[in-house]
Order: C-alpha cells, then structure tokens, then sequence
C-alpha cells in the first residue's frame, strides 16, 4: 500500500505549498479517517493514535472515499538490510508508529505542519509487498521499518480536492458520464480473479487457444490485472451494445435465413458496420477523462479487447451479466449482442454485484454450434469455433470442417442467434454499427472478386479489413465450393477458375479444393443452415428451456 498525506488548508483557506505535505509509506493499511478540529485541539495526529507496534491494521470500512491527486514523484534510495526487514521512508512520520512517541510526534507536526484539518487516503501498489513493520536500527532516519528494502522505491506525494464522495453517489456520477457516452451499462469489480486461472490454465494446456499464441504470451497475467497494470485496484467494465437501430424484431429468423442462401456471403452481424475499436475506446477514454475531471488525475489504461485481459470475467464479477454456455456474457435485458471495454484505475471504486446466471437447462447454443466447438457447457474448443477459423486462423482450413462453413465468410453467430435471450438484445444509438451494403446480402461471386484496392475500399473502418486480402479470397473460396455442392451454377465455376493460379498458396489451395468437389455429390446439411423447427429462436420448447427467470 502507498500511503500519501494529506489534503490540508491553512488558516487562509489557500492550499499549503508542496513543501508543506508530509508523506509517508506503509505496508497493508487501508483508511479513509479525517483528521479534524477535535483531532487538532488535543495535539494528536489522527489516524496515528490507532497504531500500534507491529503490523498495520485496516482502520476503516467506511463507505466514504476521499480521493487525490498525485503532485509529486520522489525516488529514494534503499540500503540493503537484512532481508524480510522494513526499512522507513520519512523519520519525522516513521516516529508516529512508536506508541510512546504518538502525544510528542503528534504535537510537533501539527505545530509545525499549520493543521486545522487533514485527510489520509491510500492508494494500491501491488510492488510493495505485505510485511510486518519492523524495528530497524539503520541509523537515525530509518528508525521504523515500512517498505520492504528493493533497490529503488518511488514514494508519491498527493493532494486531495476537499471532498467527500459519497460510494452511491461515485458510482451514479460513473453510470451518468457513461449514459451520456452512449453506453448502455457500467460495472465496477476488484482485481482479484485468482480463482479463474486453474481454468484458465486448464484451456491453454489442452490447446484450445490453437494459433492465438497471444494467449500463452503473457502467462496468467490475463487472471491478474495488477501485473498487466502495476497499481490497479479496481476495474470498470462497459457494455456497448451493436444491433443496428433499424434491426427489425424477427432479426434472428432472418439471419438463420441467409444461412439457407448458399450464393450469399455472410458476415458476422458485429463486423457488417464500424470497428468497434474505433468507436469504443475513444469513448472508454472520455469516461476516464470525466472521472479524473472530478477527482484529479488518476492512473488508468483502456481496454478494448485489446489486451490480455479476462472480460467476460470481469463483466460477470461486475454484474454486467453471467457467462454463457457458449462462453459469451449474456444479460437479461440485452442478450449478448454487446461489446465489452475495461478501464483499469489505480483508484478503491465501490464494486458492482455480480448477477446469478439464468441458463438453467438450455443448452441450444451447443446443439446449434455447426462445428461443435462448444464442447460442454462454458468450454470452448477456439480451433473448431468458425469465428476463429475465419478470423484469427491465418492458415488452411481444417478439410473436415470447410463443409461446415456454409457461406459464413467473417464469424459465425449461430450460438446467439438460437439464444433465447437474445429476443431482448438492445439496439445501438450509434450510426457507426450501421450495416455497410457491400455486407448485407452480397453475392459471394461479388465479393470474391474484389481486388486488393477493392478489398481495402471497402472495409476501411472495418474490423474485416484486420484479416487481410489473402485470408479473406481463402474464406470466400471454401464459401463457393460450399455453394457448388448445393448448385452447379456455372457462375460460382467462373469466379473460381479466375483465382486459380493466384500468387497465394494459401488462396489457390482453397480455390482447388472448391473445383475439385463434385457437383453432383449430394448437399451436405450444413449445422445451423437449416434448423429443426423445435431448435428455432421462439419454438414453444425454448420458451421452458431457461430457469424460472426465463426469457
């Protein structure tokens, strides 16, 4: 823990200088006591007085946050000492933690510091390690042990605004400033997320990742937002949702629909407009400005799937909604067609309560999967995920899978599009997730024949643009010959013939595969291209599948 004081006016009301702010540094202490006239009048230093020889001890649960605002960085040099030893940062503080000295300390900082009040606040620094405080005989200014000795440590001086937030009220100003930002929902939850990562190294073992090597690059750092980012203590989590205003209510039906056309293209409904990238983190940002405009700078990073970082559990602890089956935050209110965006803050935030999961027996998701990638319930085999082939993938596509492609050329939707909870999915207030012509309804022939400049036109602004020409001809070849099982038509033959002896390996391997299938071989049913009537979204038997909280 980093303990800086303090907010402190003098008698004039102006702000003391720099000089005038004491610090100090301290292992496992966490307060939020106010030092004020009762405090000043007896000559003793508030928070202080509740010290004793030994280890810190949390002096306050209260709901009242004072904030601050760091003005200063100070590097002190540690002498090595004995190790697992404490060594203190400030002598003129280090005597208050001596109960003897508490009345005599006391009286000479309020004298010489001009108190008629004070605040104490603490900030997390995961660096500083939990010790008890120790007595260090060092020499004259290291009297008291508070930091375990490292070679370097930066000791940082703050300054409060002179208010008092109340934790609801925080919280509601978080949720406005978001509201107005254009997201939908706001959660905030600690950083301790230890429990998932037995599972999380469970998934990578069994190499269900595949390719995404960016998955294993930072080790459980994913589980451990701290390590990601040093001095984060609470994380703020966002939804966004995407469905395009114009969606009309039956949209699942529809797009269960376009799986049945084979001649067409279909693109996964969050990439048909704007990036999400784009659209979210500028606005994850001006969150963050808005909350360091009320409380002074703050230390923050944005997120936006962009990092390793576990959303989905950050979104559940949060209370934005609970983990699917199908591994995807699901809400009551707005089903799963939503963007996640984190915002890690080095600021103690009143948490959010997590919501209990309402699945109950459905398990439509799994049985609609076209692949089977959803092996069991919140398991997720990524190298059978059509999204993954598609999209992160940069090689060829398994043989056995390409017939289980159908004509989805960018992600697969299959999974929401069955969800029953998504019948409540939001519409986006954003004109930016709009659906692009050129990916609604476009002829596959169309598609692959687009040049590189073409490709690049098009999907400038586009999440689609991220997998490159190459993989997208790749994509839209295993899509044709699909399409040449269902129908002979000589169009579909022309467009492949074109690519035949392109540049790609990659491509021309595709484009043999696809002319080489025999039109005459009988159409393979595609999962999720035609569903039994029972497994469409609104079927009566899914009406019951969910618990008593059902959709």
């Amino acid at each position: 823990m980093i303990f800086t004081s303090l907010h402190q006016r003098n008698t004039d009301r102006r702000l003391c200088s720099q000089a005038d702010l004491p610090s100090i540094v301290v292992a496992e202490l966490q307060t939020n006591d106010q030092v004020g006239q009762r405090d000043e009048a007896g000559r003793l230093f508030g928070p202080f007085r509740k010290f004793e020889a030994g280890a810190g001890k949390d002096l306050s649960k209260t709901s009242i946050f004072c904030f601050a605002r760091i003005i200063e960085t100070v590097k002190v040099k540690v002498p090595d000492v004995e190790t697992g030893q404490l060594v203190a940062l400030d002598h003129g503080v280090s005597g208050a933690f001596d109960p003897a000295q508490h009345p005599q300390r006391a009286q000479q900082v309020t004298h010489q510091r001009g108190f008629t009040g004070a605040q104490l606040t603490a900030q997390l620094d995961e660096g500083i390690v939990q010790a008890r405080l120790r007595r260090q005989s060092g020499g004259k200014h290291l009297r008291r042990g508070l930091v375990r000795p490292t070679q370097t440590f930066y000791n940082q001086r703050v300054t409060h605004f002179n208010t008092h937030i109340d934790a609801a009220q925080l919280l509601s100003k978080i949720q406005a400033w978001a509201s107005a930002l254009g997201f939908s929902q706001i959660g905030v939850t600690g950083i301790d997320l230890s429990s998932s990562e037995a599972g999380l190294s469970a998934w990578l073992a069994r190499g269900f990742h595949g390719d995404m090597r960016y998955m294993t690059a930072h080790g459980l750092k994913r589980a451990r937002p701290a390590e990601l980012v040093p001095g984060t203590v609470s994380v703020i989590t966002a939804r966004l949702d995407y469905l395009p205003q114009a969606t009309p209510a039956h949209w699942q039906t529809l797009e269960f629909e376009r799986l049945r056309r084979p001649a067409e293209g279909v693109v996964s409904l969050y990439a048909r407009g704007r990036d999400y990238h784009k659209v979210m983190r500028p606005r994850l940002q001006k969150l963050s400005d808005c909350l360091a405009g009320a409380l002074g700078p703050i230390g923050h990073r944005v997120f936006t799937d962009s990092a390793p970082v576990l959303e989905v559990e950050l979104a559940q602890r949060s209370g934005l909604g609970w983990r699917g089956k199908h591994t995807l935050a699901l809400s009551r209110t707005a089903g799963s067609m939503f963007f996640l965006g984190e915002i890690f803050v080095d600021l103690a935030l009143p948490v959010t309560q997590p919501v209990p999961a309402h699945c109950g027996t459905c398990n439509a998701c799994i049985r609609v999967c076209p692949t089977q990638a959803i092996i069991a319930a919140q398991q997720l085999d990524a190298r059978r995920c059509i999204s993954y082939l598609t999209i992160e993938h940069a090689g060829a596509i398994p043989l056995e899978l390409r017939a289980l492609l159908g004509n989805r050329i960018y992600g697969c939707d299959d999974c929401q599009l069955i969800c029953p909870w998504n019948k409540f999915a939001q519409r986006s207030t954003f004109a930016d997730f709009a659906a692009r012509p050129a990916f609604v309804g476009a002829q596959l022939t169309t598609l692959f024949a687009w040049t590189e400049e073409e490709f690049l036109r098009f999907t400038e602004g586009s999440p689609i643009r991220r997998i490159g020409h190459e993989r997208w001809l790749r994509n839209i070849a295993v899509a044709l010959g699909n399409a040449l099982r269902a129908d002979a038509d000589p169009a579909t033959v022309q467009a492949l013939s074109l690519r035949a002896e392109h540049p790609s390996a990659l491509v021309r391997e595709h484009v043999h595969w696809a002319l080489a299938l025999d039109p005459a071989e009988p159409t393979q049913q595609r999962a999720g291209s035609q569903q039994p009537e029972q497994m469409q979204p609104g079927a009566p038997h899914q009406q019951g599948a969910c618990d008593r909280h059902q959709p």
